[in-house]
């Protein structure tokens, strides 16, 4: 069992290697079609090669920095492991934005495009000879202009490509305006310009807007990772240098820009103070002479020695007023003394009066007094100088009771105007207080102004220094650099791809055709759908004519041997009846079934051909001077008169001679005729004087005249013509045998290129020995014939 597998397995390989084979060879026999196209796409890439634009990708790379404030040492430690803060997807806009753009273009004037005419294509070149400019304000150019520029010996022709006015300009500076025409030429730096005299160039002048919009979406942007703050800034253009210089360009622009940002919000800043300035000054001024005409209107100085020197005055007047009131005690305390002695006593001395004349008087009256008690022990009341004394100690009386009087009138005089100045030094006392209230308040007001002053003071110098040190918060890793492989066209990939579709695309036009296509060609597309239906032969595709007789011949050999096979065994030893047939007209079964009595006569067979297709009589053109309506077949089926034997041919082959019977005149109705009960006497006739007995019948799809007479067949062969049956037939016609109506069927594969059908030798096979070898077609004629 184990071998039965490996044996089935093995036929299965070998079955699937001979498949593979044919459908290659199938292909294969179209190489011409697969050169041809192959070597169109090669043309047609090295033509696209020559003058395609040769793209390069330049790309530099920045680092984003952050801002100084944010750029400081700190010791929070999550920030270290924290993305950056920076938001590239706004950096990358501002990158992208055609306001940037737009400066690029200024400053490289990317908006003049300059093109050399050669012979096949424009090509645009960045080094032109000359330079062309705008008369007016560029960004005022709506639409794009476009001239045509002819340098010549004495100058340049100029033709306006829009409206074809032209302009003929003498030398080769233009500097005076020319009516309608709103350009300025002049030689390039450096460029000598005689070089390209006769040579033409077209220069193209777009919008600025346009331009920059066109160069903004050229601009590849993107972060280097997901956490970095690096950016690739790449463009992809056919001159490096020049998409290097654009892409510098904006990167600095970038700078200059950030840059200005930063130092306009100094600038606004400092102006913003100066304008604050000028207020300031002039409040600062208004409160320094409120200050000065209060201080002036309040005797004001400083406001703590004000107060000090009020308190000062203040206990000066109350002492002053003191004293006066202790002299006015001591004034009455002497004056009572005095008058109430009613001797000459002694007076108190030294007790604080401030007033020398009193004090003298009571220290005179005092030692008048001690000289009187003294010469009174000693001398009588009457003595002179007791008496001189008593006068003496009462004038000294009386002059010290008037001294207090007046001492004591000028001490009240004194106190009033000191109790008046007391009350004076209060109220400037009291006053202090409210005074130091409203200073106060206009020191604040001052304080303030003067802070605010100092404050912006301090602000504008700040940000005069951020101004003078202002830097862009970029950082160049890498400037411009342009690949030395081009980005496109990249050649290799592309003579690949032209290759790979100079044979996918006859290999995709055959497969659609193939698979379109619902004809059979070979045995194997009779095979994967006839099944058990047996393939008796397979014919080669040979003309009808004298060159190819033997291997015709030797072909219907085989079918007539094949067909023997089929063909069950009787003892009668009666002739046998085969029926050839097909499903519609045109696929050679009146051609096979006259090829095979040719053949079944070379055996020594007596054979005769019946022609019973009568709606399409085709017998007749095997045989000279006879036509369509000469009598045959039908003419006996509906003439009983007739004797069968009496409408016979022959053919023309004297040594294999065999019978032929034509269809005879079309008749009204096949069908009928083909029922009559002469059918079956003429089968039971001919079979006992021939071998063999060939019909040819009608096509079994198109009527069912074959079908009405197939019982009386003893072999049926069922005729396939490649390139003409389709494959939905074949599984009719097995229908037809399994429900047993056509009975004992082979198929006979007719016209069968060889050749093209699996692209080797097959066609010697035939031929081998009987003289000349069947002539090979070319690829041409194959493909025209299978057309």
């Amino acid at each position: 069992m184990h071998t039965d597998k490996n044996e089935y397995f093995d036929s299965m390989e070998e079955e699937n290697s001979i498949q593979l084979k044919q459908m290659m060879n199938r292909y294969l026999r179209y190489w011409p079609w697969f050169l041809i196209t192959i070597l169109i796409a090669l043309f047609t890439v090295f033509a696209y090669l020559r003058y395609a634009d040769v793209i390069y990708r330049s790309e530099a790379k920045v680092k984003l920095l952050l801002d100084k404030e944010s750029s400081n040492f700190t010791l929070d430690v999550t920030k270290l492991f924290n993305k950056s803060n920076i938001n590239l997807e706004n950096e990358i806009a501002l990158f992208k934005s055609v306001h940037l753009s737009e400066q690029v273009v200024k400053n490289l004037k990317l908006n003049v495009e300059y093109y050399y005419n050669s012979t096949v294509k424009s090509k645009q070149i960045f080094n032109a000879p000359f330079v062309v400019s705008y008369n007016d304000n560029i960004t005022k150019l709506k639409d794009a202009i476009q001239y045509t520029i002819k340098v010549t010996p004495t100058g340049y022709t100029i033709l306006d490509v829009l409206s074809g006015q032209k302009f003929d300009i003498k030398g080769y500076t233009s500097t005076k305006k020319i009516p309608n025409l709103p350009i300025n030429i002049k030689p390039a730096l450096g460029a000598i310009i005689t070089k390209s005299i006769d040579l033409s160039y077209n220069v193209v002048l777009k919008p600025l807007n346009k331009t920059a919009l066109e160069l903004s979406n050229a601009f590849e942007v993107d972060a280097e990772g997901k956490d970095s703050d690096i950016l690739s800034i790449s463009l992809e253009g056919t001159n490096g240098p020049q998409s290097e210089a654009i892409i510098n360009n904006l990167i600095h622009v970038f700078e200059a820009d950030g840059i200005t940002d930063k130092q306009e919000v100094s600038r606004r800043t400092i102006n913003f103070v100066d304008d604050r300035f000028v207020y300031l000054r002039k409040e600062l001024d208004s409160i320094e002479s409120s200050k000065k005409e209060y201080k002036r209107s309040n005797n004001l100085s400083f406001i703590q020695e004000d107060a000090g020197s009020s308190i000062v005055q203040k206990t000066a007047k109350e002492q002053a007023s003191f004293d006066i009131e202790s002299q006015l005690l001591l004034a009455d305390l002497l004056k009572k003394s005095i008058e109430s002695q009613k001797a000459f006593e002694l007076l108190p001395a030294d007790i604080g009066i401030q007033n020398p004349t009193i004090n003298q008087l009571v220290a005179d009256y005092n030692t008048a007094v001690l000289s009187y008690q003294k010469l009174q022990t000693s001398a009588g009341s009457n003595n002179p100088s007791i008496q001189l004394l008593v006068s003496t100690l009462v004038s000294l009386k009386n002059n010290i009771i008037n001294s207090v009087k007046g001492f004591r009138q000028q001490l009240k005089t004194t106190l009033v105007q000191s109790e008046s100045a007391q009350k004076a030094a209060d109220g400037s006392f009291a006053s202090i207080p409210e005074k130091e209230k409203v200073l106060r308040s206009i020191e604040r007001q001052q304080n303030l102004k003067e802070s605010l002053y100092l404050l912006l003071l301090q602000k504008r110098e700040e940000a005069s220094i951020n101004l003078a040190v202002t830097v862009a918060n970029t950082k160049i890793i890498d400037y411009a650099i342009t690949d030395i492989y081009p980005v496109s066209p990249q050649r290799s990939k592309i003579v690949l791809i032209a290759l790979f579709l100079g044979m996918v695309i006859p290999f995709t036009i055959l497969f659609i055709i193939f698979k379109l296509d619902n004809k059979i060609y070979t045995a194997t597309d009779v095979e994967n759908i006839a099944g058990n239906v047996p393939i008796l032969v397979e014919l080669p595709s040979l003309k009808e004519d004298k060159d190819s007789y033997i291997q015709n011949l030797e072909a219907f050999r085989t079918l007539a041997h094949n067909t023997n096979f089929i063909t069950p065994y009787t003892e009668d030893q009666k002739g046998k009846v085969i029926f050839v047939t097909s499903s519609i007209k045109g696929e050679g079964k009146t051609f096979v079934s006259y090829n095979l009595a040719t053949a079944y006569s070379h055996l020594d067979k007596k054979v005769i051909v019946i022609g019973a297709d009568f709606r399409n009589p085709q017998l007749h053109r095997h045989l000279d001077n006879v036509s369509k309506d000469t009598k045959g077949f039908s003419n006996y089926l509906h003439d009983g008169t007739l004797q069968w034997r009496d409408l016979l041919h022959s053919n023309d082959d004297k040594e294999f001679p065999f019978d032929l019977f034509l269809s005879g005149i079309i008749p009204p109705n096949p069908t009928l005729l083909l029922s009559n009960q002469r059918f079956e006497k003429f089968i039971n006739e001919v079979k006992e004087e021939y071998d063999i007995i060939i019909f040819d019948t009608p096509p079994t799809l198109l009527v069912s005249d074959t079908l009405m007479i197939s019982k009386y067949a003893d072999t049926s062969l069922f005729v396939l013509r490649s390139a003409v049956t389709e494959k939905n037939l074949i599984s009719y016609s097995k229908k037809l045998f399994k429900d047993k109506k056509i009975i004992n069927m082979g198929y006979v594969l007719n016209d069968i290129d060889f050749t093209s059908s699996y692209g080797y030798g097959y066609n010697y096979g035939y031929g081998y020995g009987y003289g000349k070898e069947v002539v090979k077609k070319s690829w041409f004629q194959k493909w025209k014939r299978n057309k």
